[in-house]
């Protein structure tokens, strides 16, 4: 693959916005996703453990991990939505070869993804079927494993050719998985599931406890688990982060930053986990975010030297100012902020009141704010759309 085809198959069109613009969004959506995605996974992992013990705290945390396991699902795929889009945009040549490349498994993502959401749930709703929870397990694991290697694959676009035609023979049934890299998923994934799972345990223990209807000796057994899990996902981090650094990472010229960010986050998060305690579990939460973000920034910067070997940049992408799209998505998240921060206030003081009282007054008074906001987004949608068609006639 030479740079100048590499170049030639970018979209004519461009980008609807500076490039740049879509790579910080990218880096910033992917840790939110990968937050969720990691909080599903480790939850569900520690509820599966917990099914078949018979001690109360156990039992109590292993249908507290499933109920987790089952909304962090559903907010992992809602946003793994904005990376994935913008992914699209900005890096179109790698994504779509890859996804020509594995044909049948890029196929087979939604329905797997939605088949381990649909497991999960009956577990979630039956709470004894362990059995459909490993295979919930399962699935989801492999939704990663699939998105994992479309995203490794475009890495490699002097393999791409060879890939396509082995030994000068077309393959196109795409049913291999391509340029993967074992360490890097597990660290990505099975260390970051510990992590996450440590840092949703004690958000967890702080929510509830000021509640009188939670026992505070359960909470501290939470407490107790969120410690271990934090060490044990810096411990699997800090390992399969050295091994991506001594496969991928010195195959690509870079291992010395992989080997540098695992060796940094997994020694941060070991020691913390026995400073680690309920009542700073918004600490944590942040400290996470920030390694996240860092970690994030890793591979987008392992993406950008890659292709940058091959002349072409992200920052380099065609664009003309869709100033429609852009106003489109300003006007949304002004809409849209408001309302999530409304949510958030009535989860917080909802641990603090019995239940059906009513939240304060400041809180009602923002929720109003929200649905004004919300009428007048639709109003804007509609009015748009309607601008969009007429000019076109």
């Amino acid at each position: 693959m030479s740079p100048e085809t590499l170049l030639a198959m970018r979209d004519p069109l461009g980008s609807p916005i500076h490039p740049v613009v879509m790579q910080v969004l990218l880096v910033v959506t992917y840790v939110l996703h990968i937050f969720f995605v990691t909080a599903a996974i480790g939850a569900l992992a520690v509820g599966l453990y917990g099914l078949p013990r018979k001690e109360d705290n156990w039992q109590r945390l292993s249908r507290v991990a499933i109920r987790l396991a089952t909304q962090a699902t559903g907010l992992g795929i809602t946003m793994g939505i904005a990376p994935l889009l913008f992914v699209q945009v900005i890096y179109d040549p790698a994504w779509y070869t890859a996804t020509t490349l594995m044909g049948l498994w890029t196929t087979l993502f939604i329905p797997v993804v939605a088949l381990g959401y649909l497991f999960l749930y009956i577990l979630y709703l039956r709470g004894n079927l362990a059995g459909v929870g490993y295979v919930s397990l399962a699935l989801l694991v492999l939704a990663g494993f699939i998105m994992h290697s479309l995203s490794n694959a475009g890495l490699y676009p002097s393999r791409w050719v060879e890939w396509y035609a082995p030994g000068g023979v077309v393959h196109v049934t795409g049913e291999r998985f391509l340029g993967y890299n074992l360490s890097r998923f597990a660290a990505l994934i099975f260390g970051q599931a510990g992590l996450s799972l440590g840092v949703m345990l004690l958000l967890f223990a702080w929510y509830f406890q000021r509640r009188e209807d939670v026992p505070q000796e359960f909470l501290g057994f939470v407490e107790e688990m969120a410690r271990k899990a934090l060490r044990f996902g810096a411990l699997l981090f800090g390992a399969f982060g050295l091994l991506w650094a001594f496969t991928q990472g010195r195959e690509l010229g870079l291992a010395v930053p992989v080997a540098l960010v695992a060796l940094v986050v997994a020694a941060l998060f070991y020691l913390h986990a026995d400073k680690a305690r309920r009542e700073r579990a918004l600490s944590t939460l942040g400290l996470y975010l920030a390694a996240l973000l860092v970690v994030a920034v890793l591979r987008e910067g392992i993406r950008v030297a890659v292709l940058g070997r091959m002349g072409y940049s992200a920052l380099q992408y065609p664009f003309v100012w869709d100033w429609g799209s852009i106003i489109y998505f300003v006007v949304t998240a002004l809409a849209a902020v408001p309302v999530i921060v409304y949510l958030a206030q009535v989860l917080y003081y909802s641990a603090t009141r019995r239940e059906g009282a009513d939240p304060p007054a400041k809180v009602e008074a923002f929720g109003d704010l929200g649905v004004r906001l919300l009428v007048g987004w639709f109003l804007f949608y509609f009015a748009l759309g309607i601008y969009v068609v007429v000019r076109h006639l």
